[in-house]
């Protein structure tokens, strides 16, 4: 019962989910929100090693329409491990 009150008054002030997005370490932008996490972590997967980075964030891009703001929250950092050639996650 109390996480569907949090869900009521979380939309009641304007807050959405938009999907998952992040950024690589040197990047200026978010990416574009992505349905699942699956996905945006396998897009910036792809533009770390693009992009030369060797880290990353990912999480919940929400939408504060009061704010007229976007910020992402729950964000995880991954780093390139390279003597086990895979990310791992950081903090």
């Amino acid at each position: 019962m109390e996480q569907c009150v949090y869900a009521m008054e979380k939309r009641a002030r304007g807050q959405q989910m938009l999907g998952y997005s992040g950024y690589t370490e040197h990047s200026d932008y978010y990416i574009a929100p992505h349905d699942t996490w699956e996905s945006a972590f396998e897009f910036l997967k792809q533009l770390a090693c693009e992009s030369g980075d060797d880290e990353f964030c990912i999480g919940e891009m929400q939408d504060d329409l009061q704010d007229n703001g976007m910020f992402i929250k729950n964000v995880k950092w991954y780093k390139w491990n390279e003597d086990k050639g895979a990310w791992e996650y950081e903090r």
